[in-house]
Order: C-alpha cells, then sequence, then structure tokens
C-alpha cells in the first residue's frame, strides 16, 4: 500500500459567473494532495432566489443555492470527492438536482440523497492501491426540512440535545450566564457508529466529515467532542468539522486528527463576502494503514477579490490564523511546528 497525501478543506459555496476561478489562487495546494475531498456548503438550484418574500430557505432569509453550472468548478480544481450534509439542504429539489449534477460529473458524494439509505452512503475513493471511505453528517439542522427520510431527499444528521443549567450565581446576580451542556442523541449516534463500523472492513481508511458546532464561535461544544471521539473508536482515521465559519481547535485523539473547525475556504455567499475571511487547508498523510503526518496550511480569501488563497504561517495574517488555532487547541495539548509553508500538528 502506497503514501497517500489526502487533502481536505472546508466550508466552501461557488457562486460566481466563471465557477472555474473559484480555486484559482489556491490551485498548487490542491495539486500537492493524492486525494481531495472538501465540504460543499450548498446545494444546487435552477432557480435561486433573491428574492425575501420567496426564499431558497424558509428558515435562511437572505441565503442563495449555487446555480448547477457552479458544480464544475469541483470537477475543473481536481476535488475526488465531496461531503454536502448541512443545515442548508432544506430544500428537496435543489437535493435531487445536487446529486444529478455531482453524479454526471463524476464526482462521488456522502452526505445528500434522494432518501435516507442513498444519504448515508460513503462515498468511496481508490488511489495507489488504497480504498479511502468518506462519510458527512450534519449535527446542525431543522428536522422539519433537513434530513433524508425513506421517501425524501435530504442529509444524513446527527442529532444533538441540549440542556441549559443556571449559573451557581443566578440568585445573587439574576442574568448570571448560565452553563450550557450538549450531548448526541442515543439513536442517531448508533446510527452514525453503525454506518462506520459496516465501511471499515470495506476500506483501508476511513474520514467522516460533520457539520456541527455555533456560527462564529470558538469555543468546542461538548457533542463535538463526544461525536468525534466516539467515530475514531469506532474505526474512522480522522474527523474534519465546518459550520462556525471560524477555525476552531485541533486535535490528535489516538493520534489520529480532529478539526473541529476548518473555517471558510472558497465562500461566495454575499452574505459573508467581507467577514469570516480565515480557514485552514489539512494535509493528512496516510502510510500501511495509518495517519503518519498531519499539518495544514492557513488561507484567507483576499479582500478584493474574494478569492481564497495560502498565507504564509509568518505573515500577519498567517500569524493571526495560527495563534486562534493554538489557543483553543491548547486544551487539547495539541503542540504545532512551522515546517515551510504548513503547519505540523505534534502531539
Amino acid at each position: 500500500m502506497s503514501k497517500i497525501l489526502l487533502g481536505l478543506v472546508g466550508e466552501t459555496n461557488v457562486n460566481r459567473s466563471k465557477p472555474e476561478t473559484a480555486f484559482i489562487k489556491v490551485q498548487p495546494l490542491l495539486d500537492r494532495t493524492d486525494v481531495l475531498f472538501g465540504h460543499m456548503e450548498t446545494t444546487l438550484s435552477d432557480h435561486p432566489s433573491d428574492n425575501d418574500d420567496i426564499p431558497d430557505l424558509p428558515y435562511k432569509r437572505g441565503w442563495l443555492h449555487s446555480k448547477p453550472v457552479n458544480a464544475e468548478a469541483w470537477k475543473t480544481a481536481g476535488f475526488d470527492a465531496v461531503g454536502a450534509a448541512s443545515n442548508v439542504c432544506g430544500s428537496t429539489d435543489s437535493i435531487a438536482r445536487t446529486v444529478q449534477e455531482l453524479d454526471q460529473l463524476g464526482i462521488p458524494h456522502a452526505g445528500i440523497g434522494i432518501n435516507i439509505t442513498e444519504a448515508r452512503k460513503p462515498a468511496i475513493i481508490e488511489k495507489n492501491g488504497a480504498k479511502i471511505g468518506f462519510l458527512s453528517y450534519t449535527s446542525v439542522f431543522y428536522s422539519q426540512f433537513v434530513p433524508a427520510l425513506a421517501k425524501r431527499p435530504g442529509a444524513a444528521t446527527v442529532k444533538a440535545r441540549m440542556s441549559i443549567i443556571p449559573s451557581w450565581r443566578s440568585e445573587e446576580m439574576p442574568g448570571a450566564m448560565p452553563v450550557v451542556k450538549t450531548w448526541l442523541d442515543e439513536k442517531e449516534k448508533a446510527l452514525m457508529l453503525e454506518d462506520i463500523m459496516k465501511l471499515r472492513p470495506r476500506v483501508d481508511y476511513v474520514v467522516m466529515s460533520c457539520h456541527w458546532g455555533v456560527s462564529n464561535a470558538e469555543n468546542v461544544q461538548d457533542y463535538q467532542i463526544e461525536l468525534a471521539h466516539s467515530a475514531i473508536d469506532a474505526g474512522a482515521d480522522a474527523v474534519m468539522g465546518h459550520h462556525p465559519h471560524c477555525p476552531q481547535a485541533v486535535e490528535l485523539y489516538k493520534e489520529k486528527p480532529i478539526f473541529y473547525s476548518m473555517g471558510n475556504f472558497a465562500f461566495d455567499w454575499w452574505f459573508v463576502r467581507d467577514i469570516l475571511k480565515e480557514g485552514i487547508m489539512a494535509y493528512i498523510t496516510l502510510e500501511n494503514g495509518s495517519v503518519t503526518k498531519t499539518s495544514f496550511v492557513p488561507v484567507r480569501r483576499e479582500d478584493e477579490s474574494n478569492d481564497v488563497a495560502a498565507v504564509s504561517p509568518g505573515s500577519e495574517a498567517g500569524v493571526f490564523i495560527l495563534d486562534m488555532v493554538r489557543k483553543l487547541s491548547a486544551p487539547f495539548g495539541t503542540k504545532f511546528e512551522i515546517v515551510g509553508d504548513e503547519v505540523v500538528v505534534t502531539a
């Protein structure tokens, strides 16, 4: 079994008049990889709406699905597979169209489907004599719109639950910040673990991708840790997270990487045109059935063009991203070392 360099990118929403330009400034980063996987943060629709009276998603004003032609950007850039489960999978018509476009382009996908069986299927890529299986889920969603059902298109989900406990100082100081506890729904957790355990004997490596956490929040929620650790315990070799739109902590759990949030990558939604510009691209070296190296490159969308581009770890933007990741990763004991243009993750 030969060595494989796996590339992972986070939240990506391509919605351009010229899709071929979406990854133009990071193409050298993408070309380094043997296998390239990313999170597709949009479904595709022939009729994206910019009318707030007729929104694409009734629960997300201002959201626009991408036009089908934008799927070509992923093919041109060389993505081997995509994960697509997210909170914006609430249009059954666009789910069917997305599956159709990706299938026509020959891009394997995970996380969405015309029914629950299809949504939970892995994308499997074979390269250099090894097979990598990708699974995609979302833990952020409206139950009445997003989950795939037996006869409804949608996304694969792993539901989380929450309780709010008043602060011990609430009697003394009304309004004191309460404690929020989160945990996984046991039934949906069991289904996710079943998917991993069924996939494990079929492939040499398993990567799980999950849409989770809180938008624009630094802190990792309890259920994210529970989900990531249980996935690795069940046989996953790496876990990548997205939805917060900003980088979060990186952890090595049992020597396997967890990227709790990779931040935004190529992102063309108008709402975040001028904000939430930072992200990372991860590289994971797979060899002889094990993860032998984990690293990442800081990336940032440029102010004028909105093109995503690599930034040196020693530059002002790179230092900002690395310092953020380092601070958030400290509770997990993760260390980092700059080697050339990459940040190597160490135990």
